[in-house]
């Protein structure tokens, strides 16, 4: 078999959250056909100990600690030098040696990089072939913070944006393939041709298994994600000071339940709005989506594909998503899930679905039929892998 180096920013695993989510089904995938190795960077104690728990799939895990104050310092040092603060961040002398080493005597075949943050570290690396898998746009989304920033802020965002955009620029030029999460990405990119292609994230459908919906008209929202990340941030705040006022008027007893890890502090705050539960890390996000009637991606800010939706709707679970977190997926809206941008367009579309059980229960069917039917890590890997093994012939 050939080998395959999947150079990762942060350890894929557990699989718990977007970014761990997608690399990981990746790494699963690619090991059915190649020898991988992967390399990441490990941001805290426990991201080591997570590592050792992908040697049961790959040929070899290495990992480099990063981030912290010396993460900080290389991110400023960049800035100065020109470049993005991303690649200074990520940038580790330590995991270039451990590659260094492993690709000894034995030179890899493909260099995955995922994320643009690793593109500097897989071009350093010999091999026939690189692909970079750059899921998001990041560089839009640091010129979406700039357009709502004031002052230095919005400078820095705006530099950012610059300096992500040129290592986006520099993977399609020097990779034989660039990968982004949905045609919508590759089209922001400003890249065409055949090396850019969409490989769209998955849901597992069994772990996120249909189950029956709560009893009563009564709305119980939730919302799910990492509490810490700034969209994550903006939409159930935005939320609960545009939207929950006027739903709460309509519907007093409604409840709304935010889960997610690391909830930051303008997060922590709503949990002294009436009707609101801010959960911090749970174990396990099921039993919250079990228990919801509606679940929200109320994003203003969005990249790609949001796996809280694909995750709600293999749950059964009707959802109510804003027009940028609806954007890279593919399903029937007013069928398979509601679209809602102002606050009068949530209210009604809450209230609506409130109403109506048996409303409520096809959508749930509806949306739990679309991912089975297209969106399996399996059927969503597959372009993937069929991508590197081509690559990888191409090259001998």
């Amino acid at each position: 078999m050939k080998r395959l180096l999947f150079m990762a920013h942060r350890v894929p695993y557990p699989p718990d959250k977007g970014e761990r989510v997608r690399a990981f089904h990746e790494i699963r995938a690619l090991a059915g056909r190649f020898r991988v190795t992967v390399a990441c960077l490990a941001h805290n104690p426990s991201d080591a100990a997570a590592a050792a728990e992908l040697r049961r799939s790959c040929d070899e895990v290495l990992v480099a600690p990063a981030g912290g104050g010396a993460g900080l310092a290389r991110a400023a040092w960049s800035v100065l030098a020109g470049r993005s603060a991303t690649e200074g961040y990520f940038r580790s002398p330590r995991l270039a040696g451990e590659v260094a080493r492993a690709a000894t005597g034995a030179p890899f075949d493909l260099v995955l990089a995922y994320c643009s943050s690793m593109l500097p570290h897989a071009l350093a690396v010999p091999a026939r072939v690189r692909i970079a898998d750059l899921v998001d746009v990041d560089s839009a989304k640091w010129a979406a913070y700039a357009a709502q920033a004031r002052g230095p802020r919005r400078w820095l965002y705006a530099r950012e944006s610059r300096g992500v955009h040129a290592l986006e620029l520099q993977a399609v030029a020097r990779c034989q393939a660039v990968v982004l999460v949905s045609r919508a990405e590759a089209d922001a990119l400003g890249a065409t041709g055949g090396t850019v292609i969409a490989v769209a994230n998955g849901v597992d459908t069994e772990y996120f298994a249909a189950s029956p919906p709560p009893d009563g008209g009564t709305p119980a929202l939730v919302f799910t994600g990492t509490m810490d990340y700034r969209p994550n941030v903006e939409a159930v705040t935005w939320f609960v000071r545009d939207v929950w006022p006027g739903l709460r008027r309509s519907a007093p007893a409604a409840t709304f339940t935010i889960v997610g890890r690391d909830p930051a502090r303008p997060v922590r705050q709503l949990a002294d709005v009436p009707g609101v539960r801010v959960t911090g890390a749970v174990p396990d996000v099921r039993p919250y989506l079990a228990a919801a009637s509606v679940a929200l991606a109320p994003l203003r800010t969005a990249r790609g594909i949001q796996n809280k939706i694909l995750e709600a709707m293999a749950a059964g679970r009707p959802v109510v998503a804003s027009s940028p977190a609806l954007e890279g997926l593919d399903v029937n809206v007013g069928q398979e899930a509601l679209r809602a941008d102002s606050p009068e367009e949530w209210q009604a579309a809450i209230l609506g679905l409130a109403a109506s059980a048996p409303r409520r229960l096809a959508m749930g069917r509806a949306a739990r039929a679309r991912v089975v039917a297209d969106y399996t890590w399996d059927a969503r890997m597959a372009p993937l892998v069929a991508l590197c093994e081509r690559l990888a012939a191409a090259g001998d």
